[in-house]
């Protein structure tokens, strides 16, 4: 009996130190939000607060990653356009809740662009980052009239999906491994869809145009996007859109990529995308 205890002892003693630490740094984070500038994605909690804000810009840029290398969120807005651009792993669902916070806040603008890779139409909450990228900045209360039976279904899915608030999760790198479903689509998934057509209903109740704009593809991808099938979207209001968006792609050489999407110095192409939104 005295070793059980002896033991329970020695581990409590080794144990302390290293909860009190985790203790005080999980409040020092929590304190005026401090975690939000070091976490994973990072940059969506800096185009959440943006999103909030009123301004007197007439041009919105949203999208990715792959924008967010011409459209920093957390840099500059350009002179003629204010930019919410962050992540893919947010969804399509992210973007619309992005929109719809702009809008909310008073603003009007006349223009929308979503700027975008390819692949990011793919995602449907079932990836490694969502955990990180929208889980934790979006899963709250104020935003859940916004998700459909969808996405709900989809969040249940994704394992410990209930403790994405707790603190220690919230503040830390930590996340569950998240098993990513096969998918039945080419180009759009089934929350991508969804979401569009809520950003297109947006567009016309609050008289704005809406264009989705292609970032630059390394030419590897060429034939896997040849192969996209059109037909996922063929029947929905933004068919017009979709088909022009891929009709647009350009090529870059492999080369000119760090990896299988990002440029290794976009600002020798931002040109291009500048005339495209017309800034």
């Amino acid at each position: 009996m005295k070793s059980v205890i002896r033991f329970i002892l020695i581990n409590l003693l080794f144990i302390s130190p290293i909860a009190i630490y985790y203790s005080v740094k999980t409040a020092w984070l929590l304190k005026d939000d401090k975690y939000k500038e070091s976490i994973y994605g990072n940059e969506i909690y800096r185009a959440i607060e943006k999103s909030r804000k009123k301004t007197s810009y007439k041009k919105l840029i949203m999208g990715d990653s792959t924008a967010n290398q011409f459209y920093n969120c957390k840099e500059e807005d350009p002179d003629s356009a204010y930019t919410l651009c962050c992540n893919q792993a947010i969804g399509m669902i992210g973007q619309y809740i992005l929109l719809n916070n702009y809008i909310n806040a008073g603003n009007r603008p006349d223009s929308v662009f979503l700027v975008y890779t390819p692949f990011s139409f793919w995602d449907n909450l079932d990836q490694v980052y969502t955990y990180h990228y929208f889980l934790k900045p979006f899963y709250y209360d104020e935003y859940r009239p916004l998700m459909t039976n969808t996405v709900i279904k989809q969040i249940q899915k994704i394992p410990k999906y209930w403790i994405c608030h707790i603190p220690f999760v919230q503040t830390t790198g930590w996340a569950p491994n998240i098993k990513q479903e096969k998918r039945n689509y080419t180009f759009l998934s089934p929350i991508c869809k969804e979401y569009l057509s809520k950003i297109e209903s947006l567009s016309k109740e609050y008289n704005f145009s809406f264009e989705i704009i292609p970032t630059f593809v390394a030419e590897h991808w060429r034939d896997s996007i040849s192969h996209f099938n059109r037909q996922e979207f063929a029947q929905h209001g933004y068919a017009n859109k979709l088909n022009h968006y891929l009709n647009q792609i350009s090529f870059l050489a492999d080369s000119c990529f760090v990896d299988e999407v990002h440029l290794k110095n976009p600002q020798l192409y931002k040109a291009q995308i500048d005339r495209q939104l017309n800034i």
